[in-house]
């Protein structure tokens, strides 16, 4: 299963966006599992190392699985 990530507004989800959490924090995106594993992972702007979160910390959501 293939599943695809978007934004609020409806937009899809690319690796290089700017996402911000619920703490108001802004972190870049550098990808995410398209297994449905309910994670995205980030880097803080400025900063080298990755981390991983839940999708909705940023409000995010998947599509509907076909």
């Amino acid at each position: 299963m293939n599943r695809h990530l978007f934004h609020k507004d409806g937009r899809p989800v690319a690796i290089g966006d700017e996402v911000t959490s619920f703490r108001d924090e802004k972190y870049i995106v550098t990808g995410w599992e398209k297994t449905g594993r309910n994670r995205v992972y980030v880097k803080a702007v400025g900063d080298k190392y990755e981390a991983e979160f839940f999708v909705s910390v940023f409000d995010l959501s998947w599509d509907q699985p076909a």
